[in-house]
C-alpha cells in the first residue's frame, strides 16, 4: 500500500461499555482486563459498576475517554513491568483526582491536566472515572515532554491556554471517527503544541508535591504486600523493617485506601476471590482459602468477604483452572489488550 493511501486510511478504532446491570461478570472482565494496567480496589459502588471506553489509534498516537465509578487505581513495578510500556501521556480529568506520582502528591479540581511517564509509578484514589488521555511512545513524544522530568505535574484548567487544549481534545475525540489517519495525526500534534505552552508556561509543582518523602514508598509497599498476602505475619512492622520507613510514613502513603491495615485486608480479599475463582469444584475448601489468605476463621473470612462484595464467597461460581473470565472470551465487550498493542507499537485493527 502507498504511503499516501495508509495516511488516508481511517483510525483504528475499539470501544466498549459493560455494566454490572447487565452483566454479572462486568466487574471481573474489567479487573482482568486491566490487570496490565492498574491494580485496582475499593471500587465503589460495586452494584452499579461500569466501564466506559473509546480509543482511536492515529499512527504513533492514541486518543481516548474513558468513564467508570470511583475505585484506587495503583500502576506499580508489577504492572509496569507486565505492560512493557514506555510511553508518556498527557491525561484531562473531568471529575477531580488525588493521588501519588512517583512521590509527588497530587490533588486537583475537575479540569485540570497531568502528565504522566506509564514506565513509573502512579496511584490514585477517584470518586469517579471520566478522563480523556492522549499518549505516544516515548520516541514519538515531543523533546520538550521526553528531556524534561514532567512526570506528575499538573495544570489547572482554567488559563486560556487550558481551555483552548480541553476544546481542541473534545473536538478530536467527536470528530475523530470521520478524520483520516493524517488529519488526526495533525490535529493531536497541534494538541501537543497547546500543551507545552499549557504546561511549560503555567505548570508547576505545588510546595506539597516537591516533598519526596513518599517517592516510590506506595509502590514498593504494594510489591511487598502482594507477595506476602498468604504469609499469616504480614505485620505493619514487617514492611515497616522491609521498607526502612517509619511508621508515620507508611500510614501516609496509604492514607487515600483508608489505612494500610485496610488495604491489607482488601487486597486478601481479593486475592481470595481470585482462589475461589480458580478452583476445580469445591476444592480448595471456602475454609482453606480462608485460612491461606490470614483470615482467623471461616466467618471472619466470610463476614469480611460478604461486606467487601456483597455476597458470599460460597457464592463464587468456580471458572476452572483457567481462573476468572479472559475479556476475549465475551468477545466485544473489554479490549485493553488491544489498547496496549497498539501503544506498543503493534498493527492497527479495527473493531
Amino acid at each position: 500500500m502507498a504511503l499516501s493511501d495508509r495516511f488516508s486510511d481511517p483510525p483504528g478504532i475499539t470501544r466498549w461499555n459493560i455494566s454490572a446491570r447487565d452483566n454479572p461478570s462486568a466487574l471481573d472482565f474489567y479487573r482482568n482486563g486491566i490487570n496490565d494496567w492498574y491494580q485496582v480496589s475499593e471500587i465503589d459502588p460495586v452494584e452499579t459498576f461500569f466501564s466506559q471506553n473509546v480509543v482511536y489509534h492515529f499512527g504513533p498516537y492514541v486518543l481516548g475517554r474513558g468513564k467508570s465509578v470511583g475505585q484506587v487505581l495503583v500502576r506499580g513495578p508489577e504492572q509496569i513491568r507486565r505492560s512493557g510500556l514506555d510511553s508518556l501521556a498527557i491525561m484531562l480529568d473531568l471529575v477531580g483526582i488525588k493521588g501519588n506520582v512517583d512521590g509527588i502528591d497530587v490533588s486537583t479540581p475537575a479540569g485540570s491536566f497531568h502528565l504522566r511517564d506509564l514506565a513509573r509509578p502512579s496511584a490514585f484514589k477517584v470518586n469517579a472515572v471520566d478522563a480523556v488521555v492522549l499518549a505516544m511512545p516515548r520516541d514519538a513524544a515531543p523533546r520538550w515532554l521526553v528531556e524534561r522530568n514532567l512526570h506528575g505535574l499538573s495544570v489547572d484548567g482554567t488559563p486560556r491556554v487550558s481551555r483552548l487544549l480541553t476544546g481542541h481534545l473534545m473536538a478530536l475525540l467527536e470528530a475523530a471517527p470521520s478524520l483520516t489517519l493524517e488529519e488526526g495525526v495533525a490535529g493531536i500534534e497541534a494538541g501537543l503544541v497547546m500543551a507545552e505552552r499549557a504546561f511549560l508556561q503555567t505548570g508547576e509543582f505545588t510546595a506539597s508535591q516537591t516533598r519526596a518523602a513518599y517517592q516510590g514508598l506506595r509502590a514498593s509497599a504494594v510489591t511487598l504486600i502482594d507477595q506476602s498476602l498468604r504469609n499469616p505475619d504480614l505485620k505493619i512492622e514487617t514492611l515497616i523493617g522491609a521498607l526502612g520507613a517509619s511508621r508515620a510514613t507508611l500510614f501516609r502513603a496509604f492514607a487515600m485506601s483508608g489505612g494500610i491495615t485496610l488495604y491489607i485486608k482488601q487486597r486478601r480479599l481479593e486475592s481470595a476471590r481470585d482462589a475461589l475463582l480458580m478452583r476445580v469444584g469445591r476444592r480448595p475448601t471456602v475454609a482453606e482459602i480462608a485460612h491461606a489468605h490470614g483470615f482467623v476463621s471461616e466467618s471472619h473470612f466470610s463476614r469480611s468477604f460478604r461486606e467487601y462484595y456483597g455476597h458470599a464467597p460460597g457464592s463464587v461460581e468456580p471458572q476452572g483452572p483457567s481462573g476468572a473470565p479472559r475479556p476475549d472470551s465475551n468477545p466485544g465487550e473489554m479490549h485493553y489488550g488491544l489498547v496496549l498493542d497498539w501503544m506498543n507499537g503493534g498493527a492497527r485493527v479495527r473493531s
